[in-house]
């Protein structure tokens, strides 16, 4: 199992569409959003353990106490059961999960991770003005708190000693052979132009 995971507007859901395009099974067609995610675990695992935990489902208004995470009962196995019998390697991409890492690497100790990067102003200025980023509105301090509160997660992922690989993908926006790490880190072979042919550079604001 690959979880793709990182602050949200950071460049998760490119990293995802590289990935998908280098062989990573995120899901069923009609499973798969536009930011792709599997709505099915998203909707019915991610989203409900969050409020399970006293979070906001978004993940961007309450966010969950991370020493206070424990793992709902046939949390693991639901998972496993959307990904039975679908092609290796399955990939879940989903910003929220980097709020609740425990649980998901206490259900898969042997996924591979792949932690998404964005200078933290280049986020803040996504949020302000994207449209569903909606629970601090352009109230940039409240942003910040935000991003530092991933930030703070990110460094005790790195800290316990996940198989993860940090990527930015501002780096491989400007070279697709900065990405060959990470596809190489996920068991995968690079390939330059599936990168290229991903990238919109037009919409990348750095």
């Amino acid at each position: 199992m690959i979880f793709i995971t990182g602050c949200a507007r950071s460049g998760t859901s490119l990293t995802a569409k590289i990935l998908r395009a280098h062989g990573c099974w995120l899901g069923e067609p009609a499973e798969v959003n536009v930011l792709y995610e599997n709505v099915v675990v998203r909707d019915g695992i991610l989203k409900p353990y969050l409020r399970w935990v006293g979070a906001d489902p978004l993940g961007q208004g309450v966010l969950p106490d991370t020493d206070l995470l424990p793992l709902k009962p046939g949390f693991q196995e639901a998972i496993a059961e959307v990904f039975a019998g679908k092609p290796e390697p399955h990939a879940y991409k989903d910003a929220k999960i980097a709020l609740v890492w425990q649980a998901f690497a206490f259900a898969y100790p042997e996924a591979k991770w792949v932690l998404v990067r964005r200078v933290a102003e280049k986020i803040i200025d996504s949020c302000v003005r994207t449209p569903f980023m909606a629970a601090h509105g352009s109230d940039r301090r409240a942003w910040a708190r935000w991003v530092f509160e991933h930030e703070r997660r990110f460094d005790r992922m790195k800290a316990t000693g996940l198989d993860l690989i940090e990527t930015w993908p501002a780096d491989y926006i400007r070279d697709p052979e900065a990405f060959r790490p990470v596809a190489e880190h996920c068991g995968l072979e690079f390939k330059s132009a599936s990168v290229e042919a991903a990238v919109d550079r037009g919409v990348w604001h750095g």
